[in-house]
């Protein structure tokens, strides 16, 4: 025993410092895209990050980040490590659970072989979820759920090692009580901990009361959740509302200091908590001292939270929601800035409001007022939640979001008829269908089957689906498996595990559910509360930004104990052949399914020496003149620069302003101040101006006026609150709301001459126009747009204007500015000059030739100017999301080579051609619509050399993608029609440009003989006839 105990703890360390080897080889040594920019900068300065908030999270990283010893570069690193450390915890955790599991399904006297398998069951489990692609996609980066798993396997194990020693340890209550603090820490990473909540409740249930009913195992599991909902949306939400309460009742109506309501409800929770455990232990009630306990264990884990309101109240740089107080402390927590949804009961996409009453009242918005010291009603929130008929309302609400395009996805994927009422058929359909199988189950399956490639699946047959490497299994749902072009086969993403992991798995919970019914079915409650639980939660929208599988880690951990016991249960299988050396053979064998999710995944999980989203974000800033305000929209063209400005504190003087954001009162305040270099946003609105719920949407009423509207007379006309310029929605019903509209969308912005000459845009005043004359394309001027044209208006051009060329693609993306915009690096700088020509993003104004240049030719690799973080070194991998960000630079680059061509500079074309074909090569990135930009440019620029070699790769890659599309029959065939089209679209494109600029008259004039001679056009029509495609290239 003394052994296996020893043997238990040394192997449960070893799996430790495997994982963390691991994890330290392949760390990404800086910030990776998405939300790690948000963290990272937000543990290093402990500033307030998006809702619902990780404090806990920030002040670990925070402490690791000291590491760096002062190298601001290192920092990044060390947050990342911080994921990685605590990704590795959580492994010796899940070992020790697996094997106290697997000793209660071993029969017979205890032996050697016996420990032998139990310890093998635990090393297999265990390294299978080290290796696991999910899991081991967190533990590389600055993010959340890394730290979050090991809370939940923390947890777990506490449970069950109070259930271990509770018969002989008259303090083994201490067990629970850890339980509950580490949940309540884990708040503050994230609140995916409490879906362990149910489990450690049939825990409790079946060791004290050890004979089961059918009446009190229902009982008992509607107990679990009922303590779950009581944890999640009753103690911390109500404690949190009452200190509001307690907050404005103090300084509104007693007239106190702010915060000493809170204060005195800190003081009444002591309190309460003092005199409750006083009057349980004199009246005996065990139960109910364990239980205050418990809350307070959770309530001292969540205090942590007030690191963010001390934050907040500093004003620091990054301070989203600016949870100051009680009161906007629960706001936060809500995440109220996302809004809601419905779960199991509300609206669909098409439901009608409510003809009498079609609006609800909200909850009014208090703000503190250092003017009257107390808190004011800024924003009554009447008529502000759609209240729906209750007709059009039901149970387990699935297809519910009216966005246009997920409406689209709704009619064009899943068939549902808008014209007609949802029915609960059609939505538990597409609960099945999409958010089971498309957003858990195919997770799922990539972690222990296989994963086709790491692109992002839309319901494609070759993107992101699930892959076993056993053909005939593989052919069933995803086509042919032969014959694969070059570029699938050699995927990084691509990671075959035929199916052993699940295989094992399912083995393991079936001997567990025969020999250990009540353990088995805690880890299946948990299983199903960390897959299915979050899934009908979270109510997920075709489609999502990105994948979504790390939100479902916890029910892989589930997976990977059953993985485990699978050891255990072939041991057992062979029951007369027991010995040590039997155990030994098992666990030799079964080692090699985790060696094979190594093996498979190392290269594609590997981020080491990759600097990519850091650069590429630099890349942004050093596109802008000093003191510029640049405008970002996404996650990833806006949190990797925080990161390199507040971080490593490169290009501070430029101001990111996030459009996404722009509509929030709290975010238009953080545009307001001094941080660092970067002056103010000069927006003239005043905070009760554009204050939450005032002014949030402008509406246009057409009334036959002509001329245009000077921006600073539409200004002070939407400053205005007077009846003139409100018009009543929903009139004649219970919840009239009064809008306010605009009679006239076309704008005219003055132009000072002088002002243009000082900012460097023009030297000669003669050529500068007295105007900018602006057409609104849209029928709402949303918030945002209101601090965009204010902006404009009241600049002066006294600071550069940029947008990042990823803002959008459309002219509504730039605000119908975008004949003025001028492509300097990767950013469009808003100049008085009007440029009128192409319809799309790509193409929008004009060209800085000069500066472009200057920053994108770089051989010496010079800071300021464009680097791409290793992206062309041969051994770093580029995932999918890396790989998109290239879309955009290809297109730059092409777009000013042939701008420099126009200008007769055809050696520095080339130059730039060369630089994005040597850092963005296609042996890494493949051919891409981008890349018919680059070939034009080629040819332009007089290499055609280079231009016709690119070609025959792209044709090579398009020759092997029609071969393998055509071995589709029916159905699949149809499916992958998408694929067929969008690769004859790319040949029909090469063979046009070929024919406009490899022939010495640029193609025109030749006769339909040398025409249809070509091989490129000889090449495309073959395709087209065996795949019924009637059009061909146009001579």
């Amino acid at each position: 025993m003394n052994n296996y105990r020893f043997w238990n703890n040394a192997l449960g360390w070893t799996t430790f410092v495997v994982a963390l080897i691991t994890y330290t080889l392949t760390l990404e040594p800086t910030v990776s895209f998405w939300d790690c920019g948000e963290y990272i900068t937000t543990s290093v300065k402990l500033e307030v990050g998006h809702p619902p908030g990780a404090p806990v999270f920030q002040l670990i990283a925070n402490v690791m980040s000291q590491l760096a010893l002062g190298d601001v570069t290192r920092q990044a690193y060390w947050v990342n490590f911080t994921s990685g450390l605590s990704s590795a915890l959580s492994i010796p955790f899940l070992f020790w659970t697996i094997t106290m599991l697997a000793k209660k399904l071993v029969r017979g006297e205890e032996s050697l072989g016996q420990n032998i398998a139990i310890l093998g069951s635990g090393l297999v489990g265990a390294l299978a979820f080290t290796w696991s692609d999910s899991f081991w996609y967190s533990a590389v980066e600055g993010e959340v759920y890394a730290m979050s798993s090991f809370f939940t396997a923390a947890a777990f194990w506490a449970a069950l090692k109070w259930e271990a020693s509770t018969d002989h340890d008259p303090r083994a209550n201490r067990w629970l009580l850890l339980v509950a603090y580490l949940t309540g820490l884990s708040i503050g990473v994230h609140i995916l901990v409490f879906l362990i909540i149910p489990a450690v409740v049939m825990i409790y249930f079946y060791k004290n009361y050890p004979k089961v009913t059918l009446r009190t195992w229902v009982v008992a599991n509607a107990a679990a959740v009922v303590v779950l909902a009581l944890v999640f949306a009753v103690i911390i939400p109500v404690i949190l509302r009452l200190f509001g309460l307690f907050e404005i009742t103090a300084v509104n109506s007693i007239g106190l200091p702010k915060n000493s309501g809170s204060a005195l409800m800190a003081i009444a929770i002591v309190a309460g908590v003092y005199f409750g455990i006083r009057w349980a232990v004199k009246t005996n009630r065990p139960l109910v001292e364990q239980g205050i306990l418990a809350v307070v264990m959770i309530l001292i884990g969540y205090s942590s939270f007030v690191v963010l309101a001390v934050r907040s109240n500093a004003n620091t740089p990054i301070d989203e929601n600016n949870p100051e107080d009680a009161l906007s402390l629960l706001a936060y927590y809500n995440r109220e800035q996302y809004g809601d949804w419905p779960v199991l009961y509300g609206q669909s996409f098409n439901s009608k409001l409510d003809s009498q009453k079609p609006y609800s009242d909200g909850a009014p918005t208090y703000l503190f007022s250092e003017a009257t010291g107390r808190y004011e009603v800024v924003n009554e929130a009447r008529a502000e939640k759609p209240n729906f008929a209750k007709s059009d309302v039901g149970f387990f609400p699935r297809m519910w979001s009216d966005q246009a395009d997920h409406v689209e996805n709704y009619k064009k994927i899943f068939g549902a008829n808008p014209d007609k009422k949802i029915t609960f058929s059609e939505h538990f359909s597409y609960f099945l269908n999409y958010q089971v199988g498309q957003m858990w189950f195919r997770y799922f399956m990539w972690n222990f089957a296989g994963r086709q490639n790491d692109d992002q699946n839309r319901y494609e047959l070759v993107n992101g689906n699930w892959l076993t490497g056993i053909d005939f299994i593989d052919e069933m749902r995803l086509g042919p498996q032969s014959n694969l072009p070059d570029t699938m086969k050699a995927q990084r993403g691509r990671n075959i595990y035929y199916a052993l992991p699940l295989i094992l798995g399912l083995l393991g919970l079936w001997f567990q559910a025969k020999r250990d019914q009540r353990n088995a079915w805690v880890i299946t409650l948990l299983f199903l509360f960390t897959g299915l639980a979050i899934v009908v939660y979270t109510n997920h929208k075709p489609f999502e930004p990105r994948e979504r599988d790390y939100a479902f880690v916890g029910s892989f951990y589930v997976f990977a104990i059953w993985v485990g016991l699978g050891v255990v249960a072939l041991y057992e299988l062979l029951a007369k052949y027991r010995s040590t050396t039997l155990a030994l053979g098992v666990t030799v064998l079964t080692l090699g399914v985790p060696t094979i999710m190594v093996a498979e995944n190392w290269d594609d999980h590997d981020r080491s020496n990759r600097y990519t989203a850091r650069d590429i974000a630099k890349m942004y800033l050093d596109s802008c003149e000093p003191n510029a305000i640049l405008f970002t929209n996404g996650d990833n063209d806006t949190f990797p620069l925080w990161y390199v400005q507040e971080v490593e504190g490169y290009r501070t003087d430029v101001r990111i302003v996030n459009l996404s954001l722009l509509n929030t009162d709290w975010y238009i305040d953080m545009m307001k101040r001094t941080f660092y270099e970067s002056s103010p946003v000069p927006f003239s609105f005043t905070k009760s101006e554009y204050v939450q719920g005032t002014r949030d949407v402008l509406y246009y009423q057409e009334m036959g006026l002509q001329g245009r509207w000077y921006v600073k007379d539409f200004l002070d006309y939407a400053k205005r609150s007077d009846d003139a310029v409100m018009f009543t929605a929903f009139g004649g019903t219970d919840s009239p709301k009064k809008l306010q509209f605009f009679p006239m969308k076309n704008f005219r912005v003055p132009i000072n001459k002088a002002d243009v000459i000082k900012a460097g845009l023009a030297t000669d005043s003669a050529l500068i126009p007295d105007y900018i004359d602006w057409n609104w394309g849209s029928s709402i001027v949303a918030k945002r747009d209101l601090m965009l044209i204010d902006l404009i208006a009241n600049n002066d051009w006294s600071r550069p204007i940029y947008f990042s060329t990823t803002v959008g693609s459309s002219a509504s993306s730039f605000f119908w500015l975008q004949d003025y915009l001028r492509l300097e690096g990767v950013a469009y700088r808003l100049t008085p000059f009007a440029t009128p020509g192409a319809g799309n993003g790509y193409e929008f104004g004009s060209v800085n030739t000069d500066k472009c240049y200057n920053l994108m030719v770089n051989p010496e690799g010079l800071e300021g100017r464009f680097n791409f973080g290793n992206m062309e070194v041969p051994d770093v991998f580029l995932d999918e999301t890396v790989r998109r960000s290239t879309y955009n630079l290809r297109a730059t680059y092409a777009r000013t080579a042939l701008a420099l061509v126009r200008n007769s500079q055809n050696d520095k074309a080339i130059e730039v051609l060369n630089t994005a074909s040597a850092k963005m090569p296609t042996s890494k990135l493949g051919y891409d619509y981008f890349s018919l930009g680059l070939i034009e440019a080629y040819f332009a620029a007089g290499d055609k050399k280079t231009a016709l070699s690119t070609i025959e790769g792209f044709k090579t890659d398009i020759v092997q993608r029609l071969d393998y599309y055509g071995q589709f029959k029916g159905k699949q065939a149809r499916q992958v029609r998408g694929e067929i089209d969008a690769n004859l679209q790319y040949l029909q494109m090469l063979a046009r440009v070929n024919l406009q600029y490899a022939q010495g008259d640029q193609g025109m004039g030749l006769t339909q003989e040398a025409y249809m001679a070509d091989p490129t056009v000889q090449l495309y029509e073959k395709y087209a006839r065996q795949f019924g495609v009637a059009n061909q290239p146009q001579q």
